[in-house]
């Protein structure tokens, strides 16, 4: 299979991150904005490499699924937990115990397969997301020896979707190539993508129908009227989460080497639009409010004269900012390097 350099995103914290937990970040600095991916090939790699790419860098199909099962996961154990304290409840306890029991049995083994697979162990146990993945199951053994509100620490778990990164910013290469339609000599050169806020609000829906569903359910278990209710919720459940998955994964910008394409996942189709930079106007990067500066989330609005395309505008959106500098980079390039390209095409009229 051949494999290409590809350009991606990184940050400083990004790369901070990477030497704590003990293993070089796949992307190489080269130049000012840009960085550089090169990929081994999968022959090339051992499995525990191949095990971390999949589990914590949510790599290829198999990465992707296992992202979304770990949300389902998170969903299904935060919905039951209001029910446990419900006490005309109390009699589907252990019904509801036999949930957690699994639930947490699924992520004692993702956290042990991640201390496996980590290539620096010690550094991925005391780094912030692995503290965030002990804590996602000790409430639920702490529970046994204490009481069982001790189990409303689950609430953790919510933060494991931080981990998760955008599907369509972990695509395997010739996967992207096809999704995107990039011409021959062209190079995706960054990735803008949600910050993991916009999948964290974006699961909240999902929860509480799951949550309405299951307490109409054993509320009023075997009668038809519950049993409709129920169905609709949950059917309405998987369709906000659904639509979270797709919008938090799918809805990009790709800053090629060439233009500017944006993509927009619905639940029913795609959509793209895409824009040389000579039309692009103008790159408007802000933060909508104090608590998006706080938490480090912003949107970016890109103007262009076109009646048809107007503008493209992506909210709730990771390191933003450098994001409409890498853009208005390739807008309006420095006038050193128009001088350059200029000097550059006179030699070669000369040589002519």
């Amino acid at each position: 299979m051949h494999t290409r350099e590809r350009r991606r995103k990184i940050s400083a914290a990004a790369i901070h991150e990477s030497l704590l937990q003990g293993y070089l970040p796949p992307l190489l600095r080269t130049g000012d904005n840009a960085a550089v991916e090169q990929t081994p090939h999968p022959s090339a790699m051992t499995f525990r490499e191949k095990l971390w790419n999949v589990i914590h860098n949510g790599k290829g199909q198999t990465g992707h699924a296992f992202n979304l099962l770990l949300i389902v996961l998170i969903i299904l154990s935060i919905a039951i937990l209001p029910l446990e304290l419900i006490p005309t409840l109390s009699e589907y306890h252990g019904m509801l115990t036999i949930l957690e029991i699994i639930t947490t049995i699924a992520f004692t083994i993702e956290y042990i397969l991640r201390i496996y697979a980590a290539p620096r162990r010690l550094r991925y146990i005391f780094s912030f997301y692995g503290f965030v993945d002990l804590f996602s199951i000790l409430p639920f053994y702490f529970a046994f020896f204490g009481t069982q509100y001790i189990r409303a620490l689950r609430l953790i778990r919510l933060v494991k979707i931080g981990e998760i990164e955008a599907a369509a910013a972990e695509e395997e290469d010739e996967t992207m190539e096809h999704a995107v339609g990039l011409a021959d000599n062209e190079q995706v050169e960054y990735i803008v993508t949600h910050h993991p806020l916009y999948l964290f609000f974006g699961c909240i829906p999902p929860v509480l129908a799951c949550s309405a569903g299951l307490t109409v359910l054993l509320t009023f278990p075997y009668h038809p009227v519950s049993l409709s209710i129920s169905g609709v919720l949950f059917f309405f459940a998987l369709i906000f989460l659904w639509k979270a998955w797709l919008d938090f994964s799918y809805d990009v910008l790709y800053i090629t080497s060439q233009r500017l394409i944006s993509q927009n996942q619905h639940i029913l189709g795609r959509s793209i639009n895409q824009v040389n930079y000579h039309a692009i106007t103008n790159v408007k990067p802000f933060y909508p409010s104090m608590v998006s500066y706080l938490l480090g989330y912003g949107s970016i609005v890109i103007e262009t004269p076109s009646a048809a395309v107007g503008h493209i505008e992506l909210s709730t959106v990771r390191e933003h900012e450098k994001a409409a500098h890498i853009i208005m980079h390739k807008c309006f390039p420095p006038a050193q390097e128009k001088v350059e390209a200029l000097g550059d095409g006179q030699r070669g009229q000369e040589g002519q």
